[in-house]
């Protein structure tokens, strides 16, 4: 990979065609709904079916490392490895809008789901080699942008068509395959380094985190961080939902809490927190948003009115909007140009550990412990997260790149 910035035309023709692809990508990312409404309602599915496509994704980051280490061995850069990944999930959407029987449906869907979701280190590799770097939180956030806007767009027609008509569900499965098809393309067209690195040896990133203090302790930060908000993610519902809290709202009240408002804010959020970091130093930014997490989790859990439920909402998903920029980006800032694909690897692999294993654990200690204690839990976490960075920080300024 080189170390030499980008020309102007590599970030004008990037820039172009990731915003197109954001649209794709936007209508593809709705699936999660669509699927477990097409499982429950057409395939009667059994939970083990729903909770393999529920996972799929975020199994897939498991699998990063092995993606990197085959991506390599085989000769291939990031934009052709990328674009090969999301034509074989379009096929297998495409074939899976044919399949009457769930087994087949099911497997099929995963597969294209779990792809794509392996492919974070490669997609950091692109914004690092193809983004000024003064630039790349701002360029990123507009993508994110217009992936979060048109997936609530196209969420709402798929909500509607789909409505009374389920057994029509093979248009949207059709219409996923599509959008996966036109990614595939738009990311075969990007310019740039498009040289394959040396082969290395399967699973190497992993050396990194016993020789760099820097990323064994922000990767550290992370899973705590991670397992605080991600114990708490699948318990809003169950909160607002379960009698037992004194709320049991509707679905409609529900959806607003749990899924619109936070988007809105989220969407708000994205160019606020892609400036911030490209102007602020990462750490100082991370701490930042932990905090802006921690509140807008325990604010939501021991809120019990309608005004306080929907600011808690709102602040969390202005929290989200920049965890997805710093999530996305955060090697870059002090990464070698060489090892990004490596540094993003490991921190993809754990962040599939921590979202399989943290809500198997929060409802787990829900059974010994109120909803409110855990989130309570949840912020310590978050706090320990947050201490670990602070100490970090003036040992990462000279690692830190702009």
């Amino acid at each position: 990979m080189s170390n030499l910035p980008p020309s102007s035309r590599v970030i004008q023709r990037t820039v172009q065609l990731e915003r197109y692809r954001a649209i794709a990508m936007g209508i593809f990312e709705s699936y999660g709904t669509f699927l477990l409404i097409i499982l429950v309602r057409h395939f009667h599915g059994t939970s083990l079916d729903k909770s393999i496509v529920a996972s799929a994704g975020t199994s897939g980051l498991l699998l990063s490392p092995v993606l990197l280490f085959l991506s390599r061995n085989l000769g291939f850069s990031a934009p052709k490895t990328l674009s090969r990944l999301l034509a074989i999930s379009s096929c297998a959407f495409l074939v899976a809008a044919t399949m009457s029987e769930p087994t087949f449906f099911v497997a099929l869907v995963t597969i294209g789901i779990l792809l794509p979701s392996t492919a974070s280190p490669l997609l950091t590799s692109i914004f690092n080699n193809n983004y000024p770097p003064h630039k790349r939180g701002r360029l990123y956030a507009q993508n994110q942008a217009i992936r979060i806007l048109t997936s609530i767009i196209f969420g709402g027609i798929a909500g509607w068509f789909i409505t009374g008509a389920v057994e029509l569900y093979y248009v949207l499965i059709l219409i996923f395959a599509a959008a996966l098809a036109c990614s595939s393309y738009l990311v075969s067209q990007i310019p740039g380094d498009n040289q394959s690195t040396p082969p290395s040896p399967l699973l190497s990133c992993f050396t990194y985190l016993a020789s760099d203090s820097l990323l064994r302790n922000t990767t550290i930060s992370w899973m705590l961080l991670g397992f605080g908000n991600l114990m708490m993610l699948p318990l809003r519902v169950e909160y607002l939902a379960n009698p037992k809290y004194g709320l049991n709202l509707s679905e409609l009240e529900i959806a607003a809490f749990v899924s619109v408002l936070p988007n809105i804010a989220r969407l708000g959020g994205t160019y606020v927190w892609g400036r911030l970091f490209d102007s602020m130093n990462f750490f100082t930014l991370r701490m930042v948003l932990n905090l802006s997490f921690l509140t807008g989790i325990v604010s939501f859990f021991m809120s019990s009115s309608p005004w306080g439920l929907a600011l808690s909402a709102v602040i969390f998903g202005f929290s989200t909007s920049g965890g997805d920029v710093a999530w996305t980006l955060w090697v870059t800032k002090f990464a070698p140009a060489d090892r990004v694909p490596d540094y993003m690897a490991v921190h993809t692999f754990f962040t599939g550990i921590r979202g399989l294993l943290a809500p198997i654990t929060a409802f787990t200690l829900l059974g010994v412990m109120s909803i409110q204690a855990l989130s309570l839990l949840s912020a310590c976490l978050i706090l320990m997260a947050t201490i670990l960075l602070f100490s970090i920080r003036e040992g990462a300024k000279n690692r830190t790149h702009q």
